[in-house]
Parts: C-alpha cells; structure tokens; sequence
C-alpha cells in the first residue's frame, strides 16, 4: 500500500511539471503569434505598440514604406510568392537595422521602420539605405523579382503623437507615390 501511495506522489509530481512546460511552451508559442505577423513572420502592429512604449519621450524618425505596384508580383507569380518576397524583403531590413530601432509590417505591402532622430543626415542616410535595400532583386524558385519602393518620412517627439506622426509619414508617402514612386519624401520642409 505504501509502494503504490508514493507512486502516486511520484506520479502526480511528474504530472504537474510536464503541465507547467506545456504551459511554459504554449505561453511562449501565442506571445510569439500575437507579435508576429503570420504572413511574412514580422513584427506587427501589437509589437509597434510594445516598442513605442519604451520610446515615450523620444524624438524619432518614422519611415513609412510601401513597396510599388506589389499588386503586380501577387498578379504575375502568386500570393505564396508574393508573402516569400515580403519574407526576403524584411528579412533584409531586420539585418539592416540596429538594436535600437524597429522595423514593423503594417499591413499588405506597408510597413514602418523607426529610429530616433539623431540630425538631418542621418536621417536622409537611413532613408537612402532603406531604399537602396528595397531596390535588390530577391530570388525565389529560380524567378528574379524587383522591387521598388516608395518612403514617407516624418520627426518628431512620439509624447503619445505616434496617431499624428505616422499620419504625417504616411501623407509624405502617399505624395512620394504621387511624384512617380520609388522615392523619398520628407513631411513639411526636407531635412
């Protein structure tokens, strides 16, 4: 009677510990999901939210990218090879920012990349990298794929403006695709 009580304990111990690591694992596993994008395995909107939290009294520089005509790549090739070149592409800007900047999927073929506003220059250098990078074709299946990309820019003190700022990036984005695509345009006066 006393072996099988203590196999019991032993039982119930062994129980608990695997239940405490499925929870520990699937815990893991949906914060995972709730700040990725599924498509592209990106950081999302949920993932902006966190990150802008720790950037309260920061000015920063908000670039807002779209690639060009990203319509045509889902067209021409299919949506598994559109979300495989969405993949490439932000795979490269993740390998391009630094520990203190953001790079975020928006939604379809938006994105925003945020960093904080240091000077003019670095702000246009950051903004000429980006589209330097967009530019590279990404090979997928045998296919050479070009991308383009347009970038709306603004700056300023995110103090709960993040609404404002990215509606001023996304006005100087939407003025970039307006003047031809593939281009730069700042909000208000260019650095």
């Amino acid at each position: 009677m006393l072996l099988l009580e203590n196999s019991l304990k032993y039982l119930a111990i062994i129980i608990i510990v695997i239940t405490f690591c499925l929870l520990f694992v699937s815990r893991h596993k949906y914060k995972t999901m709730a700040f990725r994008d599924f498509g592209s395995c990106l950081p999302n909107r949920h993932a902006l939210a966190r990150y802008l939290q720790k950037k309260r009294n920061k000015k920063l520089a908000i670039f807002y990218i779209d690639l060009d005509n990203f319509k045509h790549i889902n067209d021409a090739f299919g949506h598994m090879i559109g979300d495989q070149v969405l993949r490439s592409f932000g795979s490269r800007i993740i390998q391009l920012k630094d520990a203190k900047q953001g790079f975020f999927r928006i939604g379809g073929d938006e994105f925003v990349f945020i960093t904080d506003y240091i000077n003019k220059e670095y702000t246009k250098k950051v903004a000429e990298s980006l589209l330097r990078n967009i530019k590279k074709s990404i090979s997928i299946d045998g296919k050479t794929i070009s991308i383009r990309g347009s970038i709306g820019i603004s700056v300023g003190r995110l103090n709960n403006n993040f609404d404002l700022l990215l509606n001023e990036a996304d006005i100087a984005l939407y003025t970039a695709k307006q003047q031809g695509k593939n281009q730069i345009v700042y909000h208000g006066v260019n650095p």
